[in-house]
């Protein structure tokens, strides 16, 4: 017992090559270290896959033609964080931080009006900044994540064009709902006809408010 139990620690780690077998007495399941073989397994997601995943011209043609030189020239010179404060006099009484991300994703990391200044147009006018810099600097969405409790900025995102995209949990804040803006026409536009397929409304234009 002593002997096989020196000739297992002598091979690779127990995880490694750890076994299971399935319902069915000829399947097996186990941890594969390695890569899966190509393109044999390509072809295995293709075929798995192919109710959910049709191939889409649109979202190959979107891609090609978003597939353009980075980094973006606006902030190439510049701290990876972007920051926008808004301004009474010298006092600081808003501010939105965030930076890009890869794919050409601009990502509103934190945002804030001092309460005093809150409800004056000032979050929209911060919110406002960010798209269009964003947009000049070449980004194709921006994204945000938000407390499900924090509804005035949820409002005012999705008056300006944002849409719902993802739930998440965070351990400090709870429950978050992920909010995105696409800037790019052919791609709102491919957005609007795969999710939005019942919305009857002018594309890049918020839905009007009941």
């Amino acid at each position: 017992m002593a002997s096989a139990s020196n000739s297992w620690s002598s091979r690779t780690p127990f995880w490694a090559e750890w076994v299971q077998f399935a319902n069915s007495a000829d399947v097996r399941i186990a941890r594969v270290t390695d890569h899966f073989p190509e393109p044999a397994f390509s072809a295995l997601q293709r075929q798995t896959f192919a109710a959910l995943q049709q191939p889409s011209e649109a979202w190959a043609q979107v891609l090609a033609a978003e597939a353009q030189p980075e980094p973006l020239p606006a902030v190439a010179d510049q701290s990876p964080m972007v920051r926008f404060g808004a301004y009474e006099g010298d006092k600081l009484v808003g501010w939105s931080c965030g930076w890009f991300e890869r794919g050409r994703i601009y990502y509103m990391a934190n945002s804030g009006v001092r309460p005093s200044h809150q409800r004056q147009g000032i979050y929209r006018a911060l919110l406002n900044h960010v798209l269009a810099f964003a947009r000049d600097s070449g980004a194709v969405l921006v994204r945000s994540q938000h407390s499900v409790l924090n509804n005035a900025v949820l409002i005012a995102k999705l008056t300006q064009g944002f849409h719902v995209s993802g739930l998440s949990q965070s351990a400090q804040m709870g429950a978050l709902v992920e909010l995105t803006c696409h800037l790019w026409p052919p791609r709102e536009r491919l957005y609007a006809e795969r999710c939005l397929p019942y919305v009857d409304r002018e594309v890049g234009k918020p839905p009007p408010l009941a």
